[in-house]
């Protein structure tokens, strides 16, 4: 098993300056398919992005494996080729973390494991991987870079909530 993420949840990662905790509380291996690396680093540099710089650097420290995959059968399906890798990725082995609701949708769709990246942390909290609040935090920076919306917020403080209850 292996962690795919998709280009949108890694610049997310990159910006709200989680992505080094991430591959401290995460279990499988990560990687990311040539595509992804292309969309973030490349055109990012070359649209003078600084997170651009930092992923990259970021992607070498952690020495995260970039896997080129051939996604022009399979294209139509998602269009966009970051999205479309991931999904081929998945097929052979893995959890796509996603954070396009299109794409999360289909993944689910064809049966395929697929997580949003504040469900991500939510499941480290129910690991015990997380204090409360550490994931509180944590939500809060996935919400200032526009990884999680209030809905999604106001559920897991829900959940929260009704775990608090249960254990009175």
């Amino acid at each position: 098993m292996r962690w795919i993420l998709d280009a949108c949840t890694l610049i997310y990662l990159i910006k709200a300056k989680l992505f080094n905790h991430f591959m401290e509380i995460v279990e499988f291996p990560v990687v990311i398919d040539s595509s992804v690396y292309q969309e973030v680093v490349i055109n990012g540099k070359a649209n003078y992005y600084p997170d651009a710089i930092e992923a990259e650097e970021i992607l070498n420290e952690n020495r995260v494996p970039v896997i080129s995959i051939d996604v022009s059968k399979d294209l139509f399906r998602f269009i966009d080729p970051g999205e479309t890798s991931c999904y081929l990725l998945t097929i052979e082995e893995g959890i796509c973390l996603t954070s396009d609701d299109k794409a999360y949708k289909k993944f689910l769709n064809e049966n395929l494991k697929a997580m949003r990246i504040d469900n991500f942390y939510f499941e480290k909290l129910n690991q015990n991987r997380l204090k409360k609040t550490d994931f509180l935090l944590i939500l809060n920076k996935l919400e200032s870079v526009n990884a999680t919306k209030p809905k999604s917020i106001l559920f897991y403080m829900k959940k929260l909530q009704e775990m608090e209850e249960n254990k009175k």
